[in-house]
Formats: C-alpha cells, structure tokens, sequence
C-alpha cells in the first residue's frame, strides 16, 4: 500500500490492513507530489489499486469498503 497523505504513519495502515483483513503487501508511507500527479489523485479518499504489470485495475474516489477492496486485490493478487 502507498499512501500519499503525509499523516499517515505505518502504524495507520497496518490498522486499515488489518480492519480489511489484507495480509499483503506490507504497508508502504510515501508522500509525493509526484506520486499524486502521476496517479491523478484529487481527493484526499482516492484508492488507485493496479495489476502486476503497473495497470491501474481499479479506482475509488471515496472510501472503499473492504469486500469491494478485498474483491479488487483477489482478482490482482
């Protein structure tokens, strides 16, 4: 997971994994002006999940619950 909010902490998202109930990948914090713009994020909620190959698969500008987000990364994982 890549979170783009400067107040995010890997503690946080560990908590949203767990809440979730995703296992993988291990929470990653990176806060960009880069990564925002590449992904075109524009809301503070935006889930962006991509492929292997990089492919955005899936996007959600407000907050996804876990069985769509679940149901997304089973078909990616």
């Amino acid at each position: 997971m890549v979170s783009i909010d400067a107040s995010e902490t890997p503690q946080s998202i560990e908590a949203f994994n767990d809440a979730a109930g995703i296992e993988e990948p291990l929470p990653t914090v990176l806060y960009s002006d880069e990564v925002i713009q590449e992904f075109g994020v524009s809301a503070l909620e935006t889930t962006v999940i991509l492929d292997r190959d990089g492919e955005e698969v899936y996007r959600d500008v407000a907050v996804s619950d876990a069985d769509t987000l679940r149901a997304e990364l089973e078909d990616v994982l």
